[in-house]
């Protein structure tokens, strides 16, 4: 058997198939990571110009600063108003003449003229020569002889006398500062009767009738004063802070439990406008006090007064009272303040705040004097 065994050669490579059609689309895959951050962006360009916003709310009144100095050696700082006076700066120019003003207020009534040393039946001598007088000069005209015929001639002279006495009374009837007489100040009072001593007077400020007259301490001692104490003068002596919480602020007596504010009795709102009317100065005087045994310690503490406006405020600084057997020379246990204003509207005082907070515990107390006018 034999077999026959052929080798043949590849045939040339036929032309390339047609594109077959797009498969199924597969499933969607997992998000990748987050890329680094890009880049920082140019700059912009500044936007226009907004609209200005609407004012804000007004602040509240502030408080009256302290006074640079002390008023005598035994007052410790002084809270004053006003500062000192600046220098004189130089005349601007006249103005134009301005509108012609209305009538000003009565002036104070002047001091006593010159006494006539004439006694009661010496005047009434005088007023009837003087009133028959003027009868014999009235008789030569006919008009008001014929009235004095219609009339009873003692009935017009009883009337011309009494108004003759009222008038006189007014030089006769000098103030005495009692409830029937009352003059309109403490100076009144004094010009009228010098020899008077300091004491307990009846004042009539708007010099109406002398049933609303009010009872005052004058003060001769220097410049006559006139002057009103508070009701209530002594502020007890007591830990005042203890209860007030632990942030520190000032605290009002008039807010705090058997607190009160300072009111004086006596005049009312017209004769105390009257008052200041015919007054140019005021003044009050506080003593601040620690407890007996003990004294005040170095370091202050800020205090108010509230002012008579009930807007106002006097600021001025104490020292805190802490325990002590004995005084050293130069300590003290009380001390003072004292307040004078041409702004006669400031005083009297109304309130107290004292800074602090329940940290302060000793026990202290306040002492309130007259205000005096003058």
């Amino acid at each position: 058997m034999s077999f026959s065994v052929s080798l043949r050669t590849p045939g040339i490579e036929g032309d390339k198939g047609e594109m077959g059609e797009p498969g199924v689309e597969g499933e969607k895959g997992e998000m990748g990571r987050t890329g680094p951050p890009g880049a920082q962006g140019l700059k912009g360009t500044q936007g226009p110009l907004g609209e200005p916003g609407s004012d804000g709310l007004k602040g509240e009144q502030g408080d009256i600063g302290p006074h640079g100095g002390w008023v005598t050696p035994r007052l410790t700082r002084l809270p004053g108003f006003f500062g000192e006076t600046g220098l004189k700066g130089f005349a601007g120019k006249s103005g134009h003449v301005g509108v012609r003003g209305l009538p000003g207020l009565p002036g104070p009534p002047g001091p006593p003229g010159t006494s006539l040393n004439l006694t009661l039946a010496q005047l009434k001598d005088l007023m009837y020569l003087l009133i028959q007088t003027l009868l014999d000069s009235l008789h030569q005209d006919l008009l008001i002889q014929t009235l004095l015929d219609s009339l009873h001639q003692d009935l017009l002279i009883q009337t011309l006398l009494d108004s003759l006495h009222q008038d006189l009374g007014l030089f006769i009837d000098l103030p005495d500062g009692t409830k029937e007489h009352p003059a309109t100040t403490c100076l009144e009072l004094w010009l009228s009767q010098p020899n008077f001593t300091n004491g307990m007077y009846y004042i009539d400020p708007n010099q109406g009738s002398p049933a609303d007259a009010i009872l005052v301490y004058c003060d001769f001692t220097a410049a006559p004063k006139t002057c009103l104490s508070p009701l209530h003068p002594q502020v007890p002596m007591t830990a005042w802070l203890k209860d007030s919480g632990t942030n520190s602020s000032f605290h009002w007596l008039s807010s705090m439990e058997k607190g009160f504010q300072f009111e004086y009795p006596g005049p009312d709102v017209v004769q105390m406008r009257f008052l200041r009317l015919n007054s140019r100065l005021t003044s009050q005087n506080i003593i601040y006090s620690c407890q007996p045994g003990n004294k005040q310690r170095p370091g202050e503490r800020e205090v108010k007064f509230l002012a008579d406006t009930q807007r106002q405020s006097y600021l001025g600084t104490l020292r805190d009272c802490v325990s002590s057997e004995e005084l050293d020379s130069g300590e003290r246990r009380d001390s003072g303040f004292q307040f004078e204003s041409e702004d006669l509207n400031l005083l009297p005082l109304r309130d107290l705040a004292v800074f602090g907070s329940s940290d302060l515990t000793q026990e202290f107390g306040f002492t309130v004097g007259p205000v005096c006018f003058s």
